[in-house]
């Protein structure tokens, strides 16, 4: 197994230095099963209860706990035989469960609330911060250096609608508690280190055993088009905007440059959330996404940027479920990546499936 992660070590080398990145051989679908979804959102009938939640980006803690970062949260009363009934919305939230195991995560999630149990922002606790139109939502997050960081969308609204919203800008946030409180990172009187016209990045990140942590944005390329474009940093530099560099393979500055101008398209037609990891099993890094259909999507590549293969289907997904959000929760791999997990978003409740390579 070890020789095989060296393998693709030796891709990505190549394709960085400029080598044979067309010569690279693109990955075949693997073999797989799937298991039956599991509703990780499972709570009995009763008031003040959280009915729905958005995001779903998790994280396994050092003291066995599992974080689970959510963009949003959907609170109300929940009753027996009857749909439940919405009291309002928190934009931005989180939750702990008391196990790193996959299989201990339904029903376990505790949220991160007031006194009186309603959940609270995990981002804007600054009441000057705070208005009827701005929310933050969280992306990824990642622990380097002993402390949490959080990439997370500035987004504003423009209606009355729950889903009546832009986004304006892409920032850091960093707690030495997973809880929080969490501090925005600032670029001069900014909170945002990329605007509204460049790539979120935070939408998928990756520590990789080069030393680099890898963060991936989703960014327009065309009227109804979007791809991926991918920086990298190191971990003492995740609050600076200025320690990061951007994969732009056919610029004159090389493979990776400063100019955010010069960064390339490495992964094209991804939605807003999207994973990507590092998968020993397959000798390969695994990115996991929704198609336009709702169908759980995934595609393989030998280096963080590419050549991505043609994407295979991990779950269909019927019009009537209404799924999105698909991405892998690469903190339960297991056996070397034989074993995935993988949550898919289903009319606003998360359900979450294994996936056994072959």
């Amino acid at each position: 197994m070890q020789s095989q992660k060296k393998t693709a070590r030796s891709f990505a080398a190549a394709a960085a230095a400029g080598l044979l990145l067309s010569a690279v051989p693109l990955f075949a679908a693997p073999g797989f099963s799937v298991s039956s979804g599991t509703p990780l959102l499972t709570q009995a009938p009763s008031t003040g209860a959280v009915v729905a939640q958005g995001g779903n980006f998790s994280l396994p803690l050092p003291d066995g706990r599992t974080l689970w970062l959510l963009n949003n949260i959907w609170a109300g009363e929940l009753k027996t035989g009857a749909p439940a009934e919405v009291w309002g919305i928190v934009d931005g939230g989180a939750a702990l469960a008391p196990s790193t195991s996959p299989y201990a995560q339904a029903g376990a999630l505790v949220y991160v609330a007031e006194e009186g149990g309603w959940p609270l922002p995990l981002l804007s606790g600054d009441l000057r911060e705070y208005s009827q139109v701005r929310k933050f939502w969280p992306r990824a997050g990642l622990m380097a250096d002993g402390k949490y960081y959080v990439f997370y969308s500035i987004m504003n609204n423009f209606g009355q609608g729950p889903y009546d919203y832009f986004r304006v800008g892409q920032g850091v946030a960093v707690s030495a508690d997973p809880a929080g409180p969490y501090a925005k990172a600032r670029m001069g009187t900014r909170y945002s280190l990329w605007n509204d016209i460049e790539p979120a990045f935070g939408s998928a990140a990756l520590s990789d055993e080069d030393g680099w942590i890898y963060v991936y944005g989703r960014v327009m390329t065309g009227p109804g088009e979007y791809a991926a474009q991918l920086a990298r940093v190191r971990p003492a530099g995740l609050a600076s905007r200025d320690k990061y560099a951007y994969y732009a393979a056919d610029s004159s500055s090389g493979s990776w440059t400063a100019d955010i101008a010069e960064a390339a398209d490495v992964l094209p037609g991804l939605p807003e959330e999207f994973s990507v990891s590092h998968n020993a099993r397959l000798n390969a890094y695994l990115a996991v996404y929704s198609g336009p259909d709702g169908s759980a999507l995934a595609r393989l590549a030998p280096a963080p940027w590419g050549p991505w293969g043609e994407p295979f289907t991990l779950l269909a997904c019927g019009a009537e479920e209404y799924c999105y959000g698909a991405k892998e929760q690469a903190g339960f791999a297991a056996e070397g990546g034989k074993k995935i997990f993988m949550t898919v978003e289903k009319k606003n409740a998360p359900y979450l499936y294994e996936i056994n390579f072959k």
